[in-house]
């Protein structure tokens, strides 16, 4: 998981293939560039190719003491500049203090768009000295020996104890990569087993934490899922974006009890916001608030958490708004305590007295970027885009919006929010 759990997690593959060879496999059909060729990237490299990942490039500067070293071991080395260009997978293996320059001047404003960079070290990122741009996918990987030992431990078939963060995941493969590179780098076999992940090696307990980890947040049924609510009785829907984005116009809302078509009408990937058109006659929708949300004001988050795997009633979990910015001070989000989990995403938070919108669920701090950051698990940090955001985007897309005056009422708020799937 990464710094957001973005529920991407939401997503589960519908068949039962190993996953571990899939991994693989998604990782031999990339194009990856090792940055670097000290210790511990010639490790990664040759680890690599004796898993039979064949398309590797090291990426130096044209002075560089390491080519005839890197070329000696079979393989092509290119500029810094054109191997960002070329990589569908970069691994920064330079030294820390270089790495800011290398990025900057060497890197971003070639890496084309979904590349995935990975990191040994995220001592830059937590000193922000290196901000990826944000079409990017982010991963680091620590193993427990590294370089020369690291060698050792992988040509003994030893597999070596090692854990990933995911940090930023716009394609919604980056665990998948994360763990597919480690199996190749840190297993010791050239042929991955169905139970690499969690074999009797050195990595096995950490490996298997690791999974329990990954696997508690994500969705025990197939496919995509998500919740939206009306926002007014036309079968106009919102939801977050990367809840429908991947569902190639097969998303469908429960409404009273049966299956509907949903069409996206518009979206905001940058917000993630989606609008959804239904053929349906809702008579319950929820509605936006004159005023703005405050520090400490009392809220409810209506939602399907884990889909309807647990129950197909709805969900609503209270709290508070704790912050008014989200991460990075973003002023177009709104900090949450309120639980919420995968299949929360894009459902509605209000006000607890009025039930009015305030925010639209969206993310969480993931536990495990905390954990390796901070040396401690976030609890309930979770984030929410604000109504305001919403208004604007429906009014861009010639959607109006209703003002609520009366109280809440529970049975219109559940009558307002539906599930969303795929």
């Amino acid at each position: 998981m990464g710094l957001f759990d973005i529920f991407n997690s939401e997503k589960k593959t519908k068949n039962n293939k190993s996953q571990s060879d899939s991994k693989i496999d998604l990782i031999n059909n990339k194009r990856i560039a090792i940055f670097g060729f000290g210790n511990q990237a010639e490790a990664h490299a040759l680890n690599l190719q004796d898993s039979g990942v064949s398309n590797i490039v090291i990426a130096l500067r044209e002075d560089s003491k390491n080519i005839s070293k890197a070329e000696s071991k079979g393989f092509k080395v290119m500029k810094l500049s054109k191997a960002a260009e070329w990589a569908d997978i970069l691994m920064l293996l330079i030294s820390d203090e270089a790495q800011p320059e290398v990025y900057k001047a060497h890197i971003e404003q070639y890496v084309k768009e979904g590349t995935c960079i990975g990191l040994a070290n995220t001592i830059n990122l937590k000193k922000q000295l290196i901000i990826f741009r944000s079409d990017l996918d982010v991963f680091s990987v620590s193993t427990k020996f590294n370089g020369n030992t690291l060698r050792s431990k992988f040509k003994k078939e030893g597999a070596v104890e090692s854990t990933w963060i995911v940090h930023q995941n716009n394609s919604g493969q980056v665990d998948d990569i994360a763990k597919g590179y480690l199996v190749s780098v840190a297993s010791g076999s050239p042929k991955v087993s169905d139970n690499t992940e969690e074999s009797t090696s050195e990595n096995s307990n950490k490996s298997k934490k690791q999974k329990e980890a990954i696997s508690k947040d994500e969705n025990p049924a197939t496919g995509t899922v998500g919740t939206g609510f009306f926002v007014n009785n036309e079968g106009y829907v919102i939801t977050n974006y990367h809840v429908v984005k991947t569902s190639e116009n097969n998303t469908k809302i429960m409404f009273k009890n049966k299956e509907k078509e949903a069409k996206m009408i518009a979206f905001d990937e940058i917000l993630d916001i989606a609008l959804l058109k239904v053929e349906v006659k809702n008579k319950n929708y929820i509605k936006f608030s004159n005023n703005s949300p405050k520090k400490a004001q009392s809220i409810l988050v209506a939602g399907y958490p884990y889909g309807k795997y647990i129950s197909d009633d709805l969900k609503i979990t209270s709290g508070i708004i704790n912050s008014l910015k989200g991460i990075k001070n973003n002023t177009s989000m709104l900090q949450i305590d309120a639980t919420v989990n995968p299949g929360n995403s894009g459902g509605p938070i209000v006000d607890k007295d009025s039930g009015s919108l305030v925010g639209v669920a969206t993310m969480k701090l993931s536990k495990d970027y905390t954990k390796a950051a901070f040396g401690v698990e976030s609890e309930n940090t979770n984030y929410g885009i604000k109504s305001s955001q919403v208004k604007d985007f429906l009014e861009a897309n010639n959607v109006s919006v209703s003002i609520k005056k009366d109280k809440l009422n529970i049975t219109e708020l559940e009558d307002s929010t539906v599930f969303v799937f795929s």
